[in-house]
């Protein structure tokens, strides 16, 4: 999943570079396809992990994540677009994504470690 969010960040921020057509639609194709692996993860996750009275919670917890996150981004693209130009702005917010992703996995490891129900791995270890 982390892989997936930093290549999400990856194609925002080449996007910002980019000033042709193509490349940039090319780029968010591959943007759209990595946040799609990383729903699924999300969601497997969430599903898997959460007991039975703590996932309607946790689904909450869930949507406001992922309808809340691209709305703070709207608050810092505006802003930022008109200060130093869209490019930058959308380059800017692919590698702060990358940062953070990077940094949630040092900051709790059993992330990157984690392992689903029948890995052969215990979750979390």
């Amino acid at each position: 999943m982390t892989v997936s969010i930093c290549v999400w960040g990856a194609s925002v921020a080449a996007f910002g570079f980019t000033d042709s057509l193509w490349v940039p639609v090319l780029l968010l194709a591959v943007g759209g396809a990595a946040d799609l692996v990383s729903a699924v993860f999300r969601s497997s996750m969430l599903q898997t992990v959460a007991t039975d009275a703590m996932r309607g919670r946790m689904q909450g917890v869930f949507l406001m994540v992922v309808a809340g996150g691209p709305r703070l981004a709207d608050l810092w693209h505006g802003p930022a677009a008109a200060a130093v130009g869209p490019g930058t702005a959308a380059s800017t917010g692919g590698f702060a994504v990358i940062v953070a992703a990077i940094a949630v996995v040092v900051a709790l490891p059993a992330f990157w470690r984690y392992r689903g129900p029948g890995s052969g791995t215990p979750a979390g270890t």
